[in-house]
């Protein structure tokens, strides 16, 4: 049995997980600092906070570029009536995704399901029908229904994990991540009626594989529920907030498209009405003590508000990430969590700083960017 170092959970792999174990991980550690003209590290960040965007975004474009394309199994299916989706595009925003993770575990077969109000009967179908077709083993049967509806919110009031959508009852977000007791993951993609949907302007197809990939660096372990792993890992500001600030990033069609999404994602979200305010202090301890692991009471798993201001915030804190280390470090971190590090620890050793001192500086850039662009709870 593997154990997990310097967990507040005192965590240990479940038993059959290889001592041999080891993560893919396809970059050096700790990640080289940029000392180019141009370059942003955690030095001189404060000196470059307005290129933050654009370097992110240009980070993400040069990794797919330079990465060889890669084939993941998968297969996409649309509901009858979700006539917007034209497949073609999907595909393309899933191939760009496979590009950018290349070199880490990725999923060994991945399930997509598109579908719109019209369609949840046909989706849960579906997705019932793709469970028995490759053996996945689903202890709570009765909940095929409840995992298409979620995307497609029946009120404003949104549970951590989900979105409230543009309509009461709409579809407007999606659901990924590892199916308990296998290799492979799921995506549910709501797509609204309520107007055109642009996968490349909702960066959902994008975001929803990048939590599949999530899960997947313990794919090798025994866990039996990947998805679980990774949030007894990672903070919720990172768990929503690199998705978010990769997938919008990889599906945009351009910088400015980027800069658009990217501007209107950060800045606007649910609040946590215990939030203290927007100084530098408190958006590093918002950062720095996140209590993951969602068996715990005091998780930031079972605090909506907190949980969702991921979307927005943790965007924020994980594109000065891209920017500083590039996109796959940010996948490292899993990686290093898979291997049984905090998440401190994989901090230390991907960035080269300990964390304590990186989240002051996440802080500090936290602080400015809002400053210079308030914050608008709904």
């Amino acid at each position: 049995m593997c154990v997990g170092t310097g967990r507040q959970s005192d965590f240990l792999w479940d038993a059959g997980t290889p001592v041999s174990f080891a993560a893919k991980i396809p970059i050096s550690l700790p990640v080289a600092q940029d000392t180019s003209a141009g370059g942003i590290t955690f030095s001189n960040v404060m000196s470059h906070i307005v290129d933050i965007p654009k370097v992110a975004w240009q980070r993400v474009q040069d990794v797919i570029a330079a990465n060889p394309p890669l084939a993941v199994p998968h297969t996409l299916a649309v509901g009858p009536n979700t006539t917007s989706v034209t497949k073609t595009l999907e595909e393309s925003l899933l191939k760009k995704e496979f590009q950018l993770w290349e070199g880490f575990q990725q999923t060994t077969y991945l399930n997509v399901v598109l579908y719109n109000t019209q369609d949840i009967d046909w989706a849960t179908s579906e997705l019932q029908a793709v469970f028995k077709a490759k053996g996945y083993v689903f202890e709570d049967p009765s909940g095929f229904s409840r995992i298409i509806k979620q995307p497609c919110q029946q009120s404003e009031t949104a549970a951590p994990g989900q979105k409230s959508g543009v309509a009461v009852g709409d579809c407007f977000g999606g659901a990924g991540g590892s199916i308990p007791n296998s290799s492979d993951s799921m995506e549910n993609l709501g797509v609204t009626t309520a107007g055109k949907w642009d996968p490349t302007d909702s960066g959902e197809v994008s975001h929803e594989y990048t939590h599949t990939v999530q899960a997947a660096q313990w794919i090798g372990t025994a866990a039996k529920d990947r998805g679980d792993y990774g949030h007894i890992f990672a903070p919720c500001w990172i768990n929503e907030g690199q998705p978010n600030a990769t997938g919008i990033a990889a599906s945009s069609k351009s910088y400015q498209q980027y800069l658009d999404k990217r501007n209107a994602t950060e800045t606007v979200g649910p609040l946590d009405p215990k939030f203290p305010g927007w100084s530098a202090a408190n958006l590093k301890e918002y950062l720095y003590s996140q209590i993951p692991n969602g068996s715990v009471a005091n998780s930031c798993y079972q605090n909506g508000p907190l949980y969702q201001m991921g979307y927005s915030v943790g965007m924020a804190a994980t594109e000065a990430l891209v920017a500083i280390g590039g996109p796959q470090s940010t996948m490292a971190l899993y990686a290093r969590g898979a291997d049984g590090d905090s998440f401190a620890e994989a901090f230390q050793k991907v960035y080269g700083i300990s964390w304590d001192k990186g989240s002051t500086i996440l802080g500090q850039v936290l602080a400015t960017e809002y400053a210079q662009s308030p914050f608008k709870a709904r």
